[in-house]
């Protein structure tokens, strides 16, 4: 009796925003100022207006030090009519402050694993990660893979 052993598709190794592992990680919880959509999982974020309260799209003006970490992917979101998960604004949100994350890559780069992991603060990339220093800040992060279909682990430090 034959049996069939290879489907020929591969399971995605992670999900924008998901945690790649158990190691030690900090989560905090935060209110979403952007606008409805423009938030995504996997996406870093910057202080809001309350900062410790809100968070919002990286600028070009935001620094390291108004970057509060990542969006964490929840599965508690429901589609829209459209089929898609979309963060609305004023939801809550988990941002994860240290730890292992896979995170939403900057079109266009390809970063190896231990490169620096920038934070993308131009208005094409805000909140992506890239190894190119050109409009964007050092949050101290390190790329932990490769890309793979767009996003890589980012180890925040």
């Amino acid at each position: 009796m034959a049996a069939q052993t290879n489907y020929k598709y591969s399971t995605p190794k992670g999900i924008p925003g998901g945690k790649v592992d158990l190691s030690f990680d900090e989560v905090v919880t935060r209110t979403n100022e952007a606008e409805d959509g423009i938030l995504k999982f996997g996406m870093a974020v910057a202080f809001g207006t309350t900062p410790g309260v809100n968070v919002t799209i990286p600028s070009t003006n935001t620094t390291a030090e108004k970057i509060e970490g990542v969006v964490l992917s929840h599965p508690n979101i429901e589609q829209d009519g459209n089929g898609k998960v979309i963060i609305r604004k004023n939801m809550s949100v988990g941002i994860l402050r240290k730890g292992h994350i896979w995170g939403r890559i900057a079109s266009g780069i390809t970063p190896s694993y231990g490169e620096r992991a920038y934070v993308c603060v131009s208005e094409k990339d805000a909140g992506t990660f890239t190894n190119v220093a050109d409009n964007a800040v050092d949050i101290g992060a390190i790329f932990g893979t490769s890309v793979d279909n767009g996003i890589a682990v980012i180890i925040l430090k």
